[in-house]
């Protein structure tokens, strides 16, 4: 069988990341290939990530820094989505956070959508999306939403099949699309991000993309509010300048940058809890945090929600604000959660063996299944 595999862009080891490595591993017998807006990943990620799968991109793999300044364009990405042109395949699967399931495919070709989230910064969170881009940018984008809105619902329905990575995507979809969808959880590398049952140094982490949706600002200046308590940042993005200049004075906050995972997982495994302040439609390195028996402090929302037991595995906060983040940390230093065990057990359900079982056993059903009536 064919297999044409097609994804918004590869740019950093992330959780979309993770999910195209495992797409690969299911299908390494078949003929597969790849379709990307652009590869922009360090050499040990893409070989890590793609390995030698046959990779195709289009004209903005050419752009200089396009992995820097690909969210100026973000309003003309459903054109240079359309120049992803499969030219043969028996079955389409696209993975899709961004435009990637609006790729010019033929029809009555199978086309299955494994959904991170329906367009973020068109439909939901859009807000904070636009403060991470100029003013003069933001006007451009907010002119060219209700197109983009008009396009993202045109292409939902070329989609025969829909899997949701969680189910609060699985809503979101429902609610937007007006399409039902299966959910099957992302891979984690739970083996990889091992269980430490020793006591846990005294420091908080917080790890991610320095933008602005990513809320690391704000648990930035909870910590600053706490002087009695340490904080470790692992991570670099846009915003690492005004980071820098939020923890000059601040002896108790500490960033190292980008780490390699091996570096990660070492910080994770030792950490008093990881704190997670984003609004995550799933949120795959809230469950490696986990999987390594270190305890959460989660927003509470989206798939946190669905990853993390309230009271067992860590804490929720309500809100992204400095006094909810403060006071998740004060019931965490007056409730400690200590059963390490427990709280890597959590994790077994979102394994990638069990992605992968589940991601073929979809598949292989839908082959003989009934077809969608727009294909």
């Amino acid at each position: 069988m064919k297999i044409a595999l097609i994804h918004d862009w590869l740019r950093v080891n992330a959780g979309s990341e993770k999910v195209i490595k495992e797409i690969l591993a299911v299908f390494s017998n078949e003929d597969i290939e790849l379709y990307t807006l652009f590869n922009t990943l360090p050499l040990i990620d893409r070989n890590e990530i793609i390995g030698h799968t046959k990779t195709h991109v289009t004209a903005l793999q050419y752009i200089p820094f396009i992995d820097r300044m690909y969210q100026y364009f973000l309003p003309v990405l459903p054109f240079f989505i359309k120049f992803l042109r499969p030219t043969t395949a028996d079955l389409y699967i696209s993975s899709s956070h961004a435009v990637a399931k609006g790729f010019h495919g033929k029809k009555g070709i199978m086309h299955i959508c494994y959904c991170h989230t329906p367009m973020r910064y068109a439909w939901f969170l859009h807000q904070d999306y636009l403060n991470d881009i100029g003013y003069v940018k933001q006007l451009m984008l907010k002119f060219v939403i209700p197109f983009i809105r008009r396009w993202d619902l045109r292409t939902a329905q070329q989609v025969s099949y829909f899997i949701a990575n969680s189910s609060h995507i699985q809503q979101k979809i429902k609610e937007i699309y007006q399409r039902d969808s299966v959910v099957i959880y992302p891979p984690v590398q739970i083996e990889k991000f091992s269980l430490n049952t020793s006591p846990r140094k005294d420091f908080y982490l917080a790890v991610g993309r320095f933008v602005s949706h990513k809320k690391i600002d704000v648990v930035i200046k909870a910590f600053l509010k706490m002087k009695d308590k340490k904080l470790v940042l692992i991570g670099n993005g846009l915003d690492a300048k005004e980071i820098k200049n939020l923890i000059k004075d601040s002896p108790n906050i500490i960033w190292l940058g980008y780490q390699h995972d091996d570096e990660l997982i070492l910080y994770m495994q030792n950490a008093k809890a990881c704190i997670f302040a984003a609004k995550e439609d799933f949120g795959i390195m809230c469950v490696e945090a986990q999987a390594t028996g270190t305890p959460v402090l989660a927003l509470n929302y989206g798939g946190y929600k669905e990853s993390v037991i309230n009271g067992v595995t860590g804490y929720f906060f309500d809100e992204q604000t400095e006094e909810s983040i403060i006071d998740s940390v004060n019931r965490f230093e007056q409730h400690p959660l200590t059963d390490f065990e427990q709280i890597r057990k959590n994790t077994i359900r979102f394994s990638a063996e069990r992605f992968r079982d589940e991601v073929k056993l979809f598949v292989d059903e839908k082959k003989i299944a009934p077809k969608h009536n727009d294909e």
